[in-house]
């Protein structure tokens, strides 16, 4: 006797005696196979923005933050230091000062964040590859220089070849009158622009720790320290190695944690999605039901030939399941291919832009393929499947067909 499966495929390809079957099903395979296709297209763009999110969060946050449980600031000695040296996992770290500020320049002014940067900022950050003009550099020589976020600079018109006007609250108690008794001020002479995202353009000023530190009155205290974590490490073992070394009094927070919210929100979105599409295959698979529910109609005559040769219901069960899950997986082998087409053309050729007149830090959308994606398109069809032909497939075994009455 022929096995299930061999019977199921010859019943969907067979041509049937009622048009109507044959268009429902491939209307089943078609639906199927779209949505395999929007589901891999979709969470292509997903994980595209994912990734551009945690660049651009690289190129601002560390793989590691260090900070003190209590203060704004803590010292930075020579011990303390010499404790970061020993610690397996690091390839490189930077002190970091950070101080809100009143910007000024040619009688406009914002209020920005200040952060200072050691000599090792360019091996803990990658600032230098979106710098919309000007240098990256914060010191050559004696001379200093700031890098303005775009909103920053903008908003006070700065200029490339004049000094802005930086106030610092001063520390402690004051019985000044007069705004110059109440600030630390200095002049800087901005360098370079940036443009990373709002987030940060709106908000930041970078500058070299020598500076802030003069302004401030400091030594050698810093505000965090942020580490670049040697290749093969982990950062939550990393976080967890600083820890232990440097005690209980110390915090350590990775790059998620330091954006948790934004990372929750985006894996929400994901699910939500993803969730969306499975009501939408769910809806869709009602024409299996339909196509199935039919075809048990027409060979009423074929199964009870195969229960006279033997065939149990199990068997004649096997048989209408497999065809509804054959049909659906087709269409989603075929849906499949193109989604990973149209993820593989617009990674090579960037068809859908996202306009805005060349504002965006790319030009296209950011898509980026992954194995799992499409394992996870399969699976999701294959269990909608499932559900639809197992109660056709169930009547149809125990002679019961929908709709009909024997």
């Amino acid at each position: 006797m022929r096995t299930a499966f061999t019977i199921a495929l010859r019943y969907l390809f067979s041509a049937k005696s009622t048009n109507a079957i044959n268009i429902i099903s491939y209307i089943s395979m078609i639906g199927m196979g779209l949505g395999a296709m929007v589901l891999v297209v979709l969470l292509s763009v997903f994980n595209g923005f994912e990734d551009l999110v945690v660049k651009l969060q690289g190129s601002f946050y560390a793989d590691v933050e260090i900070n003190k449980n209590t203060g704004k600031v803590f010292e930075a000695d020579e011990a303390f230091i010499h404790q970061l040296d020993n610690i397996e996992g690091i390839e490189a770290y930077a002190l970091v000062l950070e101080e809100n500020a009143y910007v000024r320049f040619d009688g406009k002014s914002v209020i920005a964040k200040v952060r200072a940067y050691d000599e090792h900022f360019y091996q803990v950050n990658t600032i230098s590859d979106y710098m919309i003009y000007g240098d990256s550099q914060l010191q050559e020589e004696e001379q200093q220089y700031a890098l303005l976020g775009a909103g920053v600079y903008f908003s006070i018109d700065a200029s490339s070849i004049e000094p802005i006007s930086i106030a610092i609250p001063k520390k402690g108690k004051t019985n000044a009158i007069t705004a110059a008794q109440l600030f630390n001020t200095a002049q800087i002479l901005p360098g370079g622009v940036f443009g990373i995202q709002n987030e940060f353009d709106n908000s930041y000023i970078i500058t070299s720790l020598d500076f802030l530190r003069k302004l401030q009155g400091f030594t050698n205290e810093v505000s965090s320290i942020e580490v670049k974590m040697a290749h093969g490490y982990d950062e939550d073992d990393l976080a967890a190695a600083i820890l232990e070394q440097l005690g209980p009094e110390y915090t350590t927070t990775t790059r998620v944690q330091q954006n948790k919210s934004l990372y929750k929100a985006m894996q929400a979105e994901k699910y939500a999605m993803i969730a969306i599409l499975f009501f939408v295959l769910l809806i869709i698979s009602f024409t299996i039901v339909g196509a199935l529910s039919m075809l048990a109609m027409e060979k009423k005559l074929d199964i009870s030939i195969l229960k006279a040769m033997g065939a149990t219901d199990g068997f004649i069960y096997r048989v209408f399941l497999f065809q509804g899950i054959i049909g659906s997986l087709i269409g989603a082998s075929v849906g499949a291919i193109l989604g990973v087409l149209i993820v593989t053309a617009q990674q090579i050729f960037g068809i859908v832009s996202l306009g805005g007149n060349g504002g965006f830090v790319i030009e296209a959308y950011p898509v980026k393929l992954e194995s799992m994606d499409v394992l996870l398109a399969f699976a999701l069809i294959a269990l909608i499947s499932f559900l639809a032909s197992w109660l056709p497939a169930s009547r149809a075994a125990k002679g019961n067909m929908l709709f009909v009455k024997y």
